[in-house]
């Protein structure tokens, strides 16, 4: 079976602080890795119900964009 990685998400923490990293298939559109992003928070939220259920964390970065 042929696999073709279409988002890969990494979190570092690095000199006390927390980073993350995204990197998207050229295939991959907005709508996808919008769809993707909702579906792996809904992952989270069922694998793990307390993260979600009384606390909201808000996680901020850039991602650059890739010439």
């Amino acid at each position: 079976m042929s696999e073709e990685k279409l988002v890969t998400i990494i979190i570092n923490r690095k000199n006390g602080e927390i980073e993350y990293k995204v990197d998207c298939s050229k295939s991959v559109t907005s709508e996808e890795l919008s769809h993707y992003l909702d579906e792996i928070i809904e992952g989270i939220c069922t694998w793990k119900p307390e993260v979600c259920a009384e606390t909201i964390k808000t996680i901020a970065g850039t991602i650059k964009k890739k010439i």
